[in-house]
């Protein structure tokens, strides 16, 4: 297909210019929900490329498709919004700490030129089906206590900026979806296919207790952060239970230790995730923690609080689409470095995708230094960019060429794990709040 070729080069043509749009990005990083400078700059490319946008989709989240019409079987290639905290870099907003060391600025790019290459070269009239470009807001599960803020006051209802989007309904005529986010330490062209990962639920813990002079008269009081500490403790000693198998993981931060050093503790509180690699394995380590977290503050005569915050979905990666990514990234990329990955051990909304299409979560190189982490660079622009989205070019033209043959199977071979009602309905048992 002579289009095909022509794609290709149209990529590489524009990848300067996306290079300097997504290093502006990279300059102006922003947090969940709050992406309205970055939001504006995609939405002017892609209109500027020829596209018809729908935007302020959950918030800041933008959609377009390269064909006005309904077609199907519709696939969604998917790029982030959102920055992370990391206070330690460089590159980060001396306000808000927020820097793209995810690398979601990377997604962008590769999302806004498969988007260029695709109308530019006309090759929509030859496919049988649909391409949507969908801009997320808010992977990263964090500042939960604005977000929750935000679901309160009705202006969300889901913290994930995908399960916002499933939510208000822009995955409705979506059949299929892909995305691609970088790998550390990979500073050349690679290709990981993953195929589990794990998910999560979120919850805060408070502990109340009873505020005394702490040097005067300790005795009147109840020192709720002894409770967090001993309840820290115990969640501690179950970590021999958890089995590797499972992938599990729980972590925590105090985000409030107390109000005066010489004053009791008396309002202490924590936030807390548990991960692993299946909703019922994440329900039933939740309910030991919880267990142990209570025992904390029993031990002291502290009252224990929990908020559930839902959290998200494992990652279950369609092997068929797998299949055919690695086939075609073998046209960029030396075969030993494209990789199967058994299982991802962090979390993104990605995960609740694919609990609703067949969908992959694909890593990428081109980066060197750890996600999240101070020391993330970017080194080769044509790894991290340019390739993954030839790459994602011949796999969605594999995919919707030929009447759509494979696409179309892999869909009737892959019903889905949980219909919309039920994936929402799944979403709002996570929450939970004090007195429930």
């Amino acid at each position: 297909m002579q289009e095909t070729h022509y794609i290709l080069e149209l990529i590489d043509r524009y990848l300067p210019e996306i290079t300097n749009i997504i290093q502006d990005i990279n300059h102006h990083p922003e947090l969940g929900y709050k992406e309205s400078y970055t939001s504006g700059i995609v939405n002017d490319f892609l209109r500027q490329s020829g596209y018809l946008t729908e935007t302020n989709l959950a918030v800041t989240g933008i959609k377009a498709k390269l064909k006005e019409q309904n077609d199907q079987p519709n696939i969604a290639l998917i790029g982030e919004l959102d920055a992370i905290i990391c206070r330690e870099s460089s590159n980060a907003d001396k306000y808000t700490g927020a820097t793209h060391h995810c690398g979601h600025h990377l997604q962008l790019g590769i999302m806004m030129a498969v988007a260029r290459a695709f109308k530019e070269s006309g090759i929509g009239a030859g496919l049988n089906g649909n391409i949507s470009f969908i801009a997320a807001p808010a992977e990263e599960y964090i500042e939960l206590d604005y977000r929750r803020e935000l679901r309160h006051s009705g202006k969300i209802r889901y913290f994930g900026g995908k399960q916002e989007l499933v939510h208000c309904g822009a995955f409705d005529d979506v059949n299929a979806a892909i995305m691609v986010h970088s790998q550390s330490n990979t500073p050349y062209p690679f290709a990981g296919l993953v195929k589990a990962g794990n998910g999560f639920i979120a919850e805060k813990i408070k502990y109340t207790g009873k505020t005394a002079h702490a040097a005067a008269n300790p005795e009147d009081g109840i020192n709720a952060l002894h409770a967090a500490i001993l309840g820290i403790n115990n969640v501690n000693a179950l970590r021999e239970t958890l089995r590797d198998s499972d992938h599990s993981r729980v972590h925590y931060i105090i985000t409030k230790g107390g109000d005066a050093v010489n004053s009791i503790p008396a309002d202490v509180r924590l936030e807390c995730f548990v991960r692993s690699r299946t909703t019922e394995h994440i329900q039933h380590i939740l309910s030991k923690i919880n267990r142990a977290f209570l025992a904390g503050g029993e031990a002291v005569g502290a009252q224990t609080e929990f908020e559930g915050l839902s959290g998200y979905l494992p990652l279950v990666c369609n092997e068929s689409v797998n299949e055919l990514y690695a086939e075609k990234a073998a046209r960029f990329i030396p075969k030993d470095r494209i990789v199967p990955i058994a299982h991802f051990h962090a979390s993104t909304d990605m995960g609740d995708i694919t609990h609703l299409m067949p969908a992959i979560h694909v890593l990428s190189g081109g980066v060197k230094g750890s996600l999240h982490a101070a020391d993330f660079e970017v080194v080769d622009y044509q790894a991290a960019v340019a390739i993954p989205a030839k790459t994602i070019a011949l796999t969605l033209i594999g995919l919707l060429s030929d009447e759509a043959a494979i696409m179309k199977s892999i869909i009737a071979e892959n019903p889905p794990l949980l219909t919309k009602s039920q994936y929402l309905a799944l979403l709002d048992s996570f929450f939970t709040y004090p007195g429930d």
